[in-house]
């Protein structure tokens, strides 16, 4: 009965979607301000009724109500109440019913709170958000169905996918389907320039602040989805190129990207254009990703399996496209440039340009080593394998690129090329830098990497890391020194410089984090009780094979007592790990980290009859926890520019005439 009426609801959210989207496109071609509102309410109810259809959902869950058979697929009796939580986005219907909502949402709060002088443009942006609804609406109660029944219900369900049983993937996916979906609204408000013939201040606000609560979101996404595949994948790494992992990357770019083509066109009014090509196309990667992972072309750890949803997302990929570059090429002409006297010149804006273009040639070198499989299996019937070793290739020089950027960025100002500081800030920078690199080569053992193109790799990375930070500060410092060390004033009236700081530190920190990938440190060794072996400085003996029970799952653990210089450090339990509705062991892995590297363990077999011998794979990953550190700076620092309400502040006034008001 609940099942029924949770898809009836979803089907009552298509009809009031749809007549929101084309009562407000009438409405934006009339002016006619009553007919928007009744549009505005249908919106709202059309979230309200997603939202109890969800809830619905929930409480199945938690009811074990096995004759639905999304339920059935991805619950069981022995689920833990939190994974029950997270069993509504383990899997195909759930996730895509999650994404849905989340739309919904974001697009109500979206209309509800726009700005008075964003109000002539309102009805444009409401009829793309509930065009988009209005599909995904569509594949939720045909495709992507959430409520299909199954009889007889079962006594038992199959359970949820084991590797999704982790406190990382709870959080993860509903991070990253909320920047999927914040871009939404930048792309609306791309669309709805488009159809009015410019932009205004109240766009320029409006839409940076969707964007940064979409690249702040994106960002913890990310973070949380590498977090996941270290410590459950058992490979040792973070990030692997994998398809899935490259298309949550690619809107974090292009949103990056925005943001600096956002930040121009506020100071000199230029690349308006730019920027509602890079909004629509941010949302738009966010749902090729999508299409990425439920079609089935993709072979990863993270993709479902192929479906009917497939072909339908390219369907809608295929329509979104076309209708954006028809609408471009039509009303592109209508976005004309700022009437300003401000003109390009070597300076601030010219770095912020530069920067730009690293992204975008990042990008589109992700989406090429993406996609390149997938065109020669088209093409030719067999597929070409693109792995991880050609976007290493790239992504040196890239990051090479930004920290001179970055450096170079914060220290001009806008139309000049004059340097506070100058020639003294640039070599006294690169004078402090030394003693700073050699801190981290000292700290982080880089005079152990094994090869000498990565001791010299690192080397040179860390000290241009080190440079850019101190040229950063150090102009930090200039700014406080004008203001008479009054940071209150800095923070009151310019807190998006500070958070751009904030965030800028935190992607050369990350810079520094990635540089360990180039000196890693792996091994095999095959112990028995009692026995001890020397790995890295460390001494690992261990203590035969013991068995525990967590929530559901069975653990064959490991107990490796840990030492160094004779000093017992600890014991971790490096195990695999048994579910009930699964056979096969599963990689549960022993960590200890610290500020310079982690000691990491996984088991690769045991002796499953006596429990006294051990095999076991061992890494060195070196400045992993700078990684992790980086990604909260990056956050930390896109909170601190949200909250800056001094950001184009400027008259609020609505052209006279905007609205006809009509019975």
């Amino acid at each position: 009965m609940l099942a029924d009426l949770g898809f009836y609801l979803l089907f009552l959210c298509t009809l009031l979607s749809a007549y929101s989207a084309i009562s407000s496109v009438i409405a934006g071609r009339m002016r006619h301000r009553r007919l928007f509102r009744s549009a505005r309410v249908a919106s709202t109810l059309s979230a309200v009724s997603c939202l109890v259809a969800s809830l619905i959902l929930w409480f199945l869950l938690f009811q074990h109500d096995y004759s639905v058979a999304y339920i059935f697929k991805n619950s069981s009796n022995d689920l833990p109440p939190i994974f029950r939580i997270t069993a509504f986005w383990s899997s195909l219907e759930g996730s895509h019913m999650l994404w849905t909502l989340l739309l919904s949402i974001y697009s109500t709060v979206a209309l509800w709170t726009a700005a008075r002088d964003n109000e002539h443009i309102m009805p444009w942006v409401n009829a793309a958000l509930q065009s988009v609804l209005t599909w995904m609406f569509y594949m939720a109660i045909s495709y992507s169905d959430p409520f299909t029944r199954m009889f007889p219900p079962m006594p038992n369900g199959q359970g949820m996918n084991a590797l999704l049983q982790n406190p990382y993937m709870a959080i993860h996916p509903p991070t990253l389907f909320t920047g999927y979906t914040a871009l939404a609204i930048p792309f609306a408000y791309a669309i709805a320039a488009l159809c009015y013939g410019d932009v205004t201040d109240g766009w320029l606000r409006t839409t940076r602040r969707w964007a940064l609560y979409a690249w702040i979101a994106l960002t913890c996404g990310v973070w949380l989805g590498g977090r996941w595949a270290y410590v459950e994948l058992g490979w040792a790494g973070y990030w692997a190129w994998d398809p899935v992992e490259n298309s949550s990357f690619i809107p974090w770019l292009l949103s990056t990207a925005l943001l600096h083509s956002l930040i121009v066109q506020e100071k000199l009014g230029h690349l308006k254009r730019l920027s509602i090509i890079l909004a629509s196309t941010a949302f738009f990667m966010s749902f090729f990703g999508t299409f990425l992972t439920r079609s089935g072309v993709v072979s990863s750890v993270h993709s479902f399996a192929e479906s009917p949803i497939g072909p339908n997302y390219l369907g809608f990929l295929a329509t979104l496209m076309v209708t954006f570059i028809g609408l471009y090429a039509w009303r592109a002409h209508a976005v004309l440039p700022a009437d300003t006297d401000k003109v390009w010149g070597v300076s601030k804006e010219s770095a912020l340009v530069m920067t730009q273009f690293l992204l975008l040639t990042f990008a589109a070198i992700v989406v090429i080593g993406t996609l390149f499989p997938i065109v020669s299996e088209a093409l030719t019937g067999q597929r070409t394998s693109i792995q991880a070793p050609y976007f290493n290739a790239f992504a040196p020089w890239i990051g090479l690129g930004l920290i001179v950027m970055i450096a170079i960025g914060n220290i001009m100002r806008y139309q000049t090329r004059k340097i506070p500081g100058g020639r003294q800030m640039i070599i006294g920078a690169a004078l402090i830098a030394i003693p700073l690199t050699l801190i981290m080569i000292y700290g982080g053992d880089v005079m152990a990497t094994p090869r000498r193109f990565a001791f010299g790799a690192q080397v040179v990375g860390l000290y241009l890391c080190s440079w850019a930070i101190t040229t950063i500060t150090w102009d930090a410092v200039l700014r406080l020194k004008e203001l008479r060390w009054n940071f209150g004033i800095m923070w009151g009236r310019n807190r998006a410089y500070v958070g751009a700081l904030v965030a800028h530190i935190g992607i050369l920190v990350a810079i520094m984090g990635f540089l360990g990938n180039y000196r890693g440190i792996s091994g095999e060794v095959t112990l028995t009780k009692g026995q001890s072996h020397e790995f890295y400085g460390y001494n690992l003996k261990f203590d035969g094979m013991v068995t525990a029970q967590e929530d559901n799952a069975t653990l064959y653990q490991a107990p490796l007592t840990i030492s160094r210089n004779g000093a017992i450090l600890g014991t971790i339990y490096p195990a695999k790990s048994k579910y009930p509705t699964k056979m096969e062991l599963l990689n549960e892995v022993g960590l200890r980290s610290t500020f310079w590297h982690d000691l990491y363990i996984v088991i690769a077999d045991f002796d499953k009859q006596t429990g006294s011998s051990v095999t076991l794979q061992i890494h060195m990953n070196p400045t992993v926890r700078m990684v992790w550190l980086a990604a909260i700076i990056l956050a930390i620092g896109g909170l601190i520019c949200i909250s800056d309400r001094h950001r184009g502040q400027k008259s609020r006034d609505v052209a006279a005439g905007e609205w006809e008001v009509k019975a």
